[in-house]
């Protein structure tokens, strides 16, 4: 709906317009009524000063996105006008037009064949697909990824790590990942102390005094993630279906993909299981996309002229015109680095990689 820019611009905007003295619990019930009453429930009790408050109003209605019914105003729209009537900021217009007409400007961090670094991931365009559809949406609060041996399934972190840096400002991401070589020794303290290390925790950790500990590690992990700003948090787990790893480790996997589905949960929880292939419940199941990657052998020239036209879009952008590939020379490339690249499966997605950041770095 807003690139992080213009959502601290309107952040901006609206602390100022609520001033020193302002209260934005009134401005809520105002400006949302007859439908303020979830939005004050939502607003915790202990966000000291109007430049937080406002910086909360906005991610909470950047998360709410767009009502069911198109002629129906969505919260960041009424916001804005609020903003351009009340306190004449005219500014906001162009950006109060594009949210009435859903366009959203991030659609593009979801297509990148770029990421950290400058990396290139190319092709999977299920995977792109199934994340935007998990972050936008509350159908499916578990996103379940899969494929051959050596398809990249703990490559896709670098995709998350990218909409983490560059995608909607509303998204945090939270991420564990667990090696076969230390999955027999990975304990559900570690598991849990890592989802929650960028959050601001203010209750200790549970003891080994329940009878279920990854149950109440799983409760304490999902209650202090509601209780950060609002937004969307997406807790991804990477190699947790390891054969070898911890019984209850398994546990707290198995009682977070249960917890996210609960009403008051799934609006601000959501889960990523990579490379995890134990069979999920009937009741999680249906609740879950599953994305499985494509037989690297299936890579083709298509996949990699996207991958080297965003590459040139970026060296444009940066100003770096004797390094664009000449437009008609892109299908010869493709072509010529498909070639190249290794035949047998367990290396041709690392082959084509290093191919294209050699690219990169001439």
């Amino acid at each position: 709906m807003l690139t992080r820019e213009e959502t601290i611009t309107v952040t901006g905007y609206l602390a100022n317009h609520l001033g020193a003295s302002g209260d934005i619990r009134v401005l809520i019930q105002t400006l949302f009524a007859p439908d303020h009453t979830p939005i004050l429930l939502a607003l915790p009790t202990n966000i000291p000063g109007i430049e937080d408050q406002s910086r909360w109003l906005v991610q909470y209605c950047l998360a709410c996105r767009w009502p069911p019914k198109a002629e129906q105003p969505s919260l960041l729209e009424l916001l804005m006008v609020r903003l351009i009537n009340n306190a004449g900021v005219g500014a906001l217009a162009p950006l109060r037009d594009r949210v009435r007409v859903h366009t959203d400007p991030n659609d593009d961090v979801f297509q990148t064949r770029w990421v950290i670094a400058n990396q290139p991931f190319f092709a999977r365009f299920g995977t792109r697909q199934a994340i935007r559809q998990l972050i936008e949406g509350v159908s499916y609060p578990i996103l379940r990824i899969n494929g051959p041996e050596c398809s990249g399934k703990s490559y896709t972190l670098e995709l998350v790590a990218h909409l983490a840096e560059q995608g909607p400002s509303y998204v945090r991401f939270a991420t564990a990942a667990v090696e076969p070589t230390n999955a027999p020794s990975y304990t559900v303290e570690e598991l849990a102390g890592t989802l929650t290390v960028s959050m601001e925790i203010n209750e200790p950790m549970p003891q080994r005094n329940t009878s279920s500990y990854p149950k109440s590690l799983c409760l304490w992990i999902i209650r202090n993630t509601l209780r950060q700003p609002a937004g969307v948090w997406v807790l991804v787990l990477d190699g947790f279906g390891n054969k070898n790893v911890r019984a209850e480790v398994k546990q707290l996997v198995e009682a977070l993909s249960a917890q996210v589905l609960a009403p008051d949960v799934v609006k601000r929880v959501r889960l990523v299981l990579l490379d995890y292939d134990p069979p999920l419940p009937d009741s999680l199941s249906a609740r879950t996309l599953d994305d499985t990657l494509p037989d690297p052998m299936t890579i083709g020239e298509q996949d990699l002229q996207e991958c080297l036209l965003a590459y040139n879009k970026q060296r444009q952008q940066m100003g770096e015109m004797t390094k664009v590939i000449d437009p008609k020379d892109v299908g010869t490339l493709a072509a010529s680095l498909l070639g190249r690249a290794d035949s047998a499966p367990a290396e041709r997605l690392r082959s084509l990689y290093k191919e294209l950041r050699l690219l990169w770095q001439m």
